[in-house]
């Protein structure tokens, strides 16, 4: 069990350390039902007193099976959750009432399995303990009906915030309440008992018809019920019949969860902007005599006209001459809570569910029910001071597009040389980073309507997989995605920067519009080459050229926005190289010539490098681009460099890629040099055993470096040198560069100079005993001495003396002195900073003074004068 836990321990540690109370928010799995067969469901709530943006970090939930430490399967959270609001998973093959949120694997768990809930890799809640295998469940031994298996459970209504030790035994005190196996009543509400008895089932119908003058046709699909509906949990479409046809036309596949008395309005791109609500979609390619018919899994859930018929100009009303299905605004009566489910029974019926309105009428679009919509629901054109999109800000430009100087922004890399391609990123990377202003999440919801604005409506963006234009204030800032747009990273920002206070979160040149259900398709998938093996991503039913291959992870975009999305993944790769991450809280990102792995999810990485490179040149850059880099460089303060100089792509990237910019020689073979030498002595460079293609001449330049500059030292294969004189071992560095006419390839070979000690051979010649007071020369000669060679002398130790001299000859005055003594001087021979020394000693006799006999030795005085010789010689030295 020890080692078990150590285990788990390693393999969590993504989730474990300082847990902060911001980590800890009020969302909390508040419901698990694990029943027969596949009843399977998960209900996750926001129990605290405000919504939850859980797009501003990285909201995960994990299921680990059998005591596993590896993920099985993931679900990443998004959108806003209001205060009491919840998030339901189910098993798609669970019965009806467990079907409600989202269908997901998730869900594919058994008594005995954990699922963790993370907020930025920090555990918030748990059920069950990771990295244990109870068997078939855990069970509490203080409440003998616990059970993880064949139950549903609830979170006690006291539990407001997460269990965070997810590797602590489970259950972790008394928070749970046990109800019977497939007890189903409780989804959808956090909280202990049933969901309130009055919210009915989802019912979605068909609640507004327009058919306008010219093109101002519209449909209004709402759900009429009391719980939400999940739309992709079923193929819910809505198909057009046209002229008396039972052959189906132009079709829209309804997706994501409409909320209780919300709306999904289509809209016909050519409409006046009164009627521009919702998507633009040929689903409203009607007139008059087409029929309208809404599917649940191709069964029909209600219509609007009689399939296979063609009454002429339009349906009537024989019990109201005023009743038209051209030329009208037709809204659904509040009386009707059920569809019409026979698309081939005379239309409107002797009960004519709708009530009229005059041609041209759009001010209901958006709500259900039979008047106007009233001030809730945001209206077709927001006025301006509500900012540039939904609860948006107006930004402040912090640069100038218009005075914007290539040359000079540019000019570090225009005017440098640079060694090595990674040299040149570097350069850039430094260039790139100045005057960046880091935006706030919320002020790139405003830049990107500015920098992806539809050039042929300025009331749209760009969606950059779908390609779909949409206003610009139908941004998700809660709720339903349906009809909406978000942010998407396209560097996922899960693959090394997580936190909304790194730079690359909000960095805009990343950031596009995308429809949330593409945007979660494509999830953080690396981009790659995987048409031929994936599925085409759908959108309102209809191919978008996106692919996705999920066996690998991998996500192939739509060709016109191939090179769009390279470029954007180099501008990141080369931004955050790692230089200033005290500053951006970035690690050094790197696009790899590859797919990432799962387990790598979390790493600074994305794939695969040279099929982006590929296609930044199937797809070069446009004027759309270049307007976005424009708009992107005035409120954030820099610029895309591979989008201003294309050819920077390849300067940087090319080599890598197999395109490099300066192909180089292809030559084999070494330079042959020894590996030291010493100073002085003669020796050979030989570069004559290196080879091209058979029959290929080559030249030769040698250059030797010394510091920062180059010198050209010699044209031939061989070169012979001699080493310089050094006053220490020295590296000698060479470069050589072979060439064929065209091509050249440069090699480099480095040597060590030894530095040989100075050794000279010195004699001696004058007289070396003298009597005080006397003057003696000493010459010095010296063999083999080397050019520029100095020489100077100096006393170093007896009684100090005069003394003169010049060159190798010494002139010496001895002193007096009071006994015999040795007088040393040392000649000192410099050359090149270096020296040779050698001492010679001179003998200096003291001579006896006037009226002065040395005693004998005999006797005894004779031996006192030799004891106090020693203390005479003391005291005539203190004299």
């Amino acid at each position: 069990m020890r080692i078990k836990m150590n285990a788990v321990a390693a393999a969590t540690a993504m989730f474990l350390g300082t847990l902060s109370s911001a980590a800890n928010a009020n969302l909390v799995i508040t419901e698990y039902i694990e029943g027969s067969s596949n009843n399977k469901a998960l209900e996750l709530s926001n129990v605290g007193s405000s919504a939850i943006d859980l797009d501003a970090a990285d909201y995960k939930l994990r299921r680990y099976n059998n005591g596993g430490t590896d993920a099985g399967a993931t679900e990443t959270l998004t959108g806003t959750l209001a205060a009491g609001e919840s998030i339901i998973y189910h098993n798609g093959g669970a019965a009806d009432e467990f079907k409600k949120g989202i269908e997901s694997t998730i869900t594919y768990f058994n008594g005995d399995d954990t699922l963790v809930l993370t907020k930025d890799d920090v555990v918030i809640d748990r059920f069950g303990k990771l990295g244990e295998d109870p068997g078939s469940a855990w069970t509490d031994p203080n409440n003998a009906d616990f059970s993880s298996a064949n139950k549903t459970l609830r979170r006690k209504a006291s539990v407001t915030t997460g269990d965070t030790d997810a590797t602590a035994d489970f259950p972790s005190g008394d928070q749970w309440l046990v109800f019977d196996t497939d007890t189903a009543d409780g989804l959808g509400c956090a909280g202990e008992t049933a969901c309130s008895s009055t919210a009915t089932p989802g019912v979605l119908l068909l609640t507004e018809y327009i058919e306008g003058s010219s093109n101002n046709k519209a449909i209004e699909i709402s759900n009429i019920g009391g719980t939400a509906i999940d739309l992709d949990a079923n193929v819910y479409k809505l198909t057009l019949f046209g002229n008396g046809k039972t052959e189906p036309g132009n079709t829209e596949i309804l997706t994501g969860i409409l909320d209780p008395g919300k709306s999904t309005v289509f809209h016909n791109s050519g409409a006046a902007d009164a009627f521009k609500v919702g998507n633009a979609s040929t689903v409203t390619y009607f007139n008059g005599d087409d029929a309208l018919v809404l599917t649940k899994d191709d069964v029909v859930i209600d219509r609007f006209g009689k399939r296979g018929e063609d009454p002429g100009s339009a349906w009537t009303d024989p019990n109201d001459p005023s009743f038209s299905t051209a030329n009208k605004t037709l809204r659904r009566k509040v009386s009707v809570t059920a569809g019409d489910t026979v698309a081939e029974a005379d239309f409107p019926g002797a009960n004519n569910q709708w009530a009229m309105f005059d041609v041209d009428t759009a001010d209901g679009l958006g709500c259900p029910g039979e008047g106007a919509c009233d001030g809730s629901v945001t209206p077709p054109e927001p006025k301006p001071e509500t900012g540039p999109c939904s609860g948006c800000e107006t930004l402040t430009p912090v640069a100038d597009p218009a005075t914007f100087n290539g040359e000079i922004y540019y000019s570090d890399i225009l005017s440098g040389d640079f060694e090595t391609a990674n040299d040149l990123k570097n350069a850039l990377s430094a260039i790139i980073a100045k005057n960046h202003k880091q935006l706030t999440y919320k002020q790139v919801w405003s830049t990107l309507t500015y920098a992806d604005q539809d050039p042929a409506d300025d009331k749209n963006v760009i969606e950059i997989y779908t390609g779909h234009s949409i206003s610009k204030y139908d941004n998700q800032t809660s709720g339903s995605g349906t009809g909406k747009w978000n942010r998407e990273h396209v560097w996922a920002k899960s693959h090394g920067f997580p936190s909304e206070s790194q730079w690359g979160y909000t960095d805009a040149h990343h950031l596009r519009p995308a429809d949330p259900g593409i945007n979660t398709a494509r999830s953080n998938n690396d981009f790659g080459a995987c048409k031929d093996t994936g599925e085409e991503v759908l959108f309102n039913g209809v191919g978008t050229g996106n692919y996705l291959d999920k066996s690998i992870d991998c996500w192939e975009p739509r060709n016109e926005v191939k090179g769009d999305v390279a470029r954007m993944i180099m501008y990141m790769d080369t931004r955050y190289q790692g230089t200033d991450t005290a500053t951006t809280q970035m690690p050094d990102l790197v696009a790899v010539d590859r797919l990432t792995s799962t387990e790598e999810d979390s790493a600074p990485l994305i794939g695969t490098l040279c099929t982006l490179y590929a296609w930044n040149q199937l797809d070069a850059v446009d004027t759309y681009e270049q307007n976005r880099n424009n708009q992107v460089y005035k409120y954030q303060g820099n610029r895309n460099p591979f989008i201003d100089r294309p050819e920077l792509v390849q300067q940087v990237y090319g080599a890598v890629c197999g395109d490099d910019p300066n192909p180089g020689l292809v030559a084999e073979g070494d330079i042959v040099a020894p590996e030291s030498v010493d100073e002085g002595v003669a020796y050979t460079l030989d570069a004559s055993a290196i080879k091209a293609d058979e029959g290929v001449a080559l030249s030769y330049k040698w250059e030797q470096v010394v510091e920062d500059n180059k010198m050209v030292i010699g044209n031939e294969a061989i070169l012979p040198l001699t080493a310089p004189q050094v006053t220490a071992d020295e590296t000698l560095n060479f470069i050589l560069t072979i060439s064929d006419g065209t091509l050249e390839a440069t090699k480099a070979v480095s040597l060590t100079v030894t530095n040989v000690p100075l050794t000279l051979t010195v004699e001696f010649t004058g007289t070396t005993k003298v009597i005080e007071g006397d003057t003696t020369t000493i010459t010095a000669e010296v063999t083999d001495a080397p050019e520029g060679i100095q020489y100077s002398w100096k006393q170093i130790s007896g009684e100090s003396a005069e003394f003169s001299a010049t060159g190798l000859v010494l002139e010496v005055i001895s002193p007096n002195v009071n006994i015999d003594q040795e007088l040393v001087f040392e000649l000192t021979a410099t050359v090149d900073q270096e020296s040779f020394k050698q001492t010679v000693s001179i003998e200096v006799t003291n001579t006896e003074e006037s009226g002065w006999t040395k005693p004998d030795g005999a006797g005894s005085l004779g031996g006192l004068m030799t004891l106090l010789l020693p203390l005479m010689w003391w005291r005539r030295r203190q004299g």
